[in-house]
């Protein structure tokens, strides 16, 4: 009876073991998933705008320049909404080498802007982009900057 469960004790702390590692293994090779929070980031620009663009700016401004930023960058292969995003998926595999220049994301977010009938200026525009810029890197959502002379001209 013994030899029984000495037997069935090996092969449990064999399985155990096994399944740990495999486990450990994958999860060495699956890269690290960043969610955005869209209230902490609203809550961190809004708290850093310098007082000028503040007086601009409500609070629902600054929500909507960041769903718009997030809309741009889910169109250009950069971020996804979740597990599946065919939008952002599509997008991914349709560029080689994927950017988002500043500028063509200000472009856009201005022009989204007068569409909807909003007062904000460019600057407006500009400084929040930075913060979400600036609040990406200290989640840990993206590194430093890219040279882009590595990679060729950029085409718009």
């Amino acid at each position: 009876m013994w030899i029984y469960i000495s037997v069935a004790s090996v092969v449990v702390i064999a399985a155990a073991w096994f399944a740990i590692v495999s486990v450990s293994a994958n999860l060495r090779y699956t890269p690290e998933q960043v969610i955005f929070d869209i209230d902490k980031a609203t809550d961190y620009v809004a708290d850093n705008l310098p007082e000028a663009i503040t007086g601009r700016l409500s609070y629902q401004d600054v929500e909507l320049l960041i769903k718009w930023e997030l809309t741009y960058f889910r169109q250009r292969g950069i971020a996804t909404y979740g597990s599946v995003d065919f939008l952002a998926e599509e997008a991914s595999r349709s560029i080689e080498t994927v950017f988002a220049h500043e500028d063509e994301l200000v472009d856009q977010l201005y022009a989204q802007a007068i569409e909807n009938n909003l007062e904000i200026e460019a600057v407006d525009i500009v400084c929040v982009t930075e913060l979400v810029n600036q609040y990406l890197v200290t989640v840990g959502a993206i590194g430093s900057a890219v040279d882009e002379t590595k990679f060729g001209e950029i085409e718009s």
